[in-house]
């Protein structure tokens, strides 16, 4: 008759399982992840800049039907940056104001320390003509690392890869192509749930016109321990 495995090594093999992850460490991810549902349902407006991020470029995209909104992002701190709330629109009509939106529509997921990131606005309906303009606030978290998550082009999308230890869950994805300086062309996709020591490849749909320009790709970690 076989034996049953014993405790241990059923609790040795569930460790294994989550990455090692312990039951604090999944609790809180999984109440990071509600949280963040919840505030999407809800309304946000940013009415004043923070200090901890400043807007370096605005640009606007139109398509047939919808179009997006690229924003340079500057840290202007030495630590690492999490879920900056940010408002985008034209003249002054706010794009991203209305509840229901994904959470990374509302807010920035992440920036390094003194780093640089462009985030992408996407929307299926008409963006009006006006200068546009983005408000972005404090971050709500600054965690103390920043994983590597990586993000390469690959035929009609990206090939998306987490060599770490920490899974990611609604990790925005954000494709853009550069003309003598100008954006011309982005895309943003969610990946609902990223593994550790894993890669997926994802669809992307430009809006704008690329015409040959190099595509720029980047993924804003979510989960940070």
């Amino acid at each position: 008759m076989a034996r049953s495995a014993s405790p241990i090594l059923l609790a040795l093999a569930a460790l294994a399982f989550t990455g090692c992850a312990t039951t604090q460490q999944t609790n809180e991810r999984y109440k990071l992840r509600a949280d963040r549902t919840l505030a999407g349902r809800r309304p946000l407006r940013v009415t004043a800049p923070g200090t901890d991020a400043g807007v370096r470029r605005v640009t606007v995209l139109r398509a047939a039907h919808g179009g997006a909104v690229v924003v340079e992002l500057r840290n202007r701190t030495d630590r690492v940056l999490s879920d900056l709330p940010i408002t985008v629109g034209v003249g002054h009509r706010p794009l991203n104001a209305h509840g229901g939106l994904n959470f990374f529509q509302t807010h920035v997921a992440s920036i390094a320390p003194s780093g640089t990131v462009a985030w992408v606005f996407t929307t299926r309906r008409h963006i009006p003509d006006g200068r546009p303009f983005a408000l972005v606030g404090d971050a709500a978290r600054s965690p103390a690392t920043l994983p590597a998550i990586s993000a390469k082009p690959a035929a009609k999308g990206a090939i998306v890869s987490n060599s770490t230890d920490v899974p990611q869950y609604g990790l925005p994805v954000y494709a853009l192509a550069r003309r003598d300086g100008r954006y011309v062309a982005a895309a943003r996709t969610t990946l609902q749930e990223l593994g550790t020591g894993s890669s997926v490849t994802v669809p992307l749909r430009l809006i704008g016109a690329r015409h040959g320009a190099p595509l720029e790709l980047e993924a804003l970690p979510t989960i940070f321990k």
